[in-house]
């Protein structure tokens, strides 16, 4: 049994774009592949040793999961700040105030979806160290469309959010403030144990379905503008965005 998982950005509104691609994509195989699984959870999948496709986030990747995934590719999306498939984190607050403003408050409480979120986290302490700042009042929301209503529900005063999230979501009464360092769109991967052979394919075939004309609409509506091959060295950048502990 092998499992396929293409679910970072799970929107209900998106599954069935996203499955339809990934049928594309496995018509499109030499060998049988799964549907996609919207049950798993994408860290859980990328770490499994039947992974035929997942997606995962650029900071486990470049540290905890490098021995254990072969690096397909990303998307280049089609969100404002997209160069070449990377972007930027948007820094929001439900405040019309300056980043150093912001981060000045004596009650400032940011809200992030994950330690080990490469957009939510990384990218947001980054932002923080630049303005010589740190941060430490801290929710910790599981998601970033939880993060966005915790600032909308008033809960928090900060958040960096992955900007495909962010158009997705297009949520109201937030104001971008600024934005996070330029990061490689999130990875898509396989099992280590699939081999090259299989990564390989897996490069050819999603390259080919999403240059697919016929699926033009299902494109547009992931604001997935062309598939980019891509290797785990564009990844390890990453690490020196923040001082390791």
């Amino acid at each position: 049994m092998t499992v396929a998982s293409l679910a970072m950005y799970p929107y209900d509104h998106l599954r069935p774009s996203w499955d339809q691609l990934w049928d594309a994509v496995r018509s499109r195989l030499s060998f049988d592949a799964p549907a996609l699984d919207w049950e798993l959870d994408p860290d859980v999948a990328a770490l499994r040793d039947d992974l035929v496709l997942g997606q995962t986030c650029g900071w486990p990747l470049a540290t905890a999961m490098r021995s254990a995934v072969h690096v397909v590719g990303t998307f280049d999306c089609d969100v404002e700040g997209d160069d070449d498939g990377s972007y930027r984190s948007v820094v929001v607050s439900p405040i019309d105030a300056s980043l150093d403003d912001i981060f000045s408050r004596a009650d400032l409480r940011v809200a992030v979806n994950s330690v080990d979120s490469l957009s939510g986290w990384i990218s947001l302490r980054s932002v923080a160290a630049a303005h010589h700042v740190t941060v430490d009042n801290v929710e910790w929301t599981g998601a970033h469309a939880d993060s966005i209503v915790a600032l909308q529900d008033g809960r928090c005063q900060l958040a960096s959010i992955d900007a495909v999230s962010w158009a997705h979501l297009a949520p109201r009464g937030l104001f971008i403030v600024g934005h996070g360092p330029r990061i490689p769109c999130l990875p898509l991967v396989t099992a280590r144990s699939s081999g090259l052979g299989v990564r390989d394919e897996l490069r050819s075939c999603i390259g080919g379905a999403v240059a697919d004309a016929s699926l033009a609409e299902v494109c547009a509506t992931l604001k997935i503008r062309r598939f980019i091959e891509r290797d785990l060295a564009d990844y390890k950048g990453v690490t020196q965005l923040v001082e390791l502990t």
